[in-house]
């Protein structure tokens, strides 16, 4: 599978625009602590998932404002950024 950045941020950018039409700029997550399963795990639908560990929004969105400037980025933002994507999509279901 290859994966288009431009239509995938174009696509990013309208989700998270309906979402502040609907749910305003800034929205509170009931939850924080989620289970992290590793990446080896995660894509194997043939193993059940053993090394389970906690992550944790605050910490995800602390580690990611210090996002200032592009050199600031690594790869790895994108796991972080995932994780508040995906609890925002749980904790709204049918915002827009």
């Amino acid at each position: 599978m290859k994966i288009n950045i431009d239509n995938l941020q174009k696509i990013t950018s309208i989700l998270l625009h309906e979402l502040q039409k609907s749910k305003g700029n800034e929205i509170e997550l009931k939850s924080d602590f989620y289970w992290d399963i590793s990446s080896d795990e995660l894509y194997n639908p043939y193993g059940k998932p053993e090394n389970l560990s906690l992550g944790q929004l605050t910490d995800d969105l602390e580690e990611l404002s210090r996002l200032n400037i592009s050199d600031d980025a690594i790869v790895y933002d994108l796991k972080l950024i995932s994780n508040i994507f995906r609890a925002l999509s749980i904790e709204n279901p049918t915002a827009f």
